[in-house]
């Protein structure tokens, strides 16, 4: 059985953030990315991308909580929208028939990406109710603010995976490419996952909680 020692990455972020330089938080969302690619890869839809599904585990991130993830060519099969409404593309939270792709879970990563260079959940406390929220990301294209020191490629790959429209957001691939022009991982082929030894400060958080995983599917660096 195994377990994340340092919790879910809004509980890390909460704990941690003030330890964390650029190259500590790029090199998180690049973990993230790195079990993505390896999903994509087999065609698997993870379809709940958050920062609670999201745990740390001797300082690597790893993508858990597989329990409404699906093979891509059954992605249709599946009644009404899933996931967190901050995290959820405009064209699922408008239409609970809409096929979930790809560029749906790359939606959410860009979403994480934000939430990683900021170190708070996405809306958090700014919309009366959750209606009001899914007017915004759908009607007005609402998106949130950059921080201020955000360095200008990270910014860059967050908000295009955060298009409006799925054709513009990149595949997991390009992120990935993005990601070794940064510095993190390495340029990969079509059938390649990426391999890398992670750093991140210390955490002294002591709670452990138990991982949900797909079974199988190893997508983390531990």
């Amino acid at each position: 059985m195994e377990y994340a020692n340092n919790g879910n990455l809004q509980t890390y972020l909460e704990n941690n953030f003030e330890k964390l330089n650029w190259n500590d938080k790029k090199q998180l969302a690049y973990q993230i990315a790195d079990g993505l690619n390896y999903l994509h890869n087999e065609d698997v839809l993870h379809r709940d991308l958050h920062s609670k599904n999201i745990v740390i585990h001797d300082r690597n991130a790893k993508i858990t909580d597989f329990g409404i993830s699906k093979i891509e060519y059954n992605s249709s099969m599946h009644i009404g929208p899933f996931g967190k409404t901050a995290y959820m593309e405009p064209q699922i939270l408008a239409d609970q028939n809409f096929e979930y792709i790809k560029a749906s879970d790359i939606y959410s990563f860009g979403i994480l990406m934000w939430e990683i260079s900021s170190g708070q959940s996405p809306f958090e406390n700014k919309f009366n109710n959750n209606q009001d929220l899914i007017i915004a990301i759908t009607c007005y294209e609402t998106r949130e603010i950059s921080i201020a020191d955000t360095p200008d490629d990270y910014e860059k790959l967050y908000k295009k995976c955060w298009k409006q429209e799925p054709e513009q957001r990149p595949i997991i691939k390009e992120v990935l490419k993005r990601f070794s022009k940064m510095g993190f991982g390495k340029n990969i082929g079509d059938d390649e996952s990426t391999k890398e030894n992670n750093s991140d400060p210390d955490s002294n958080i002591g709670d452990s909680i138990q991982l949900n995983t797909f079974e199988n599917l190893s997508i983390s660096n531990f």
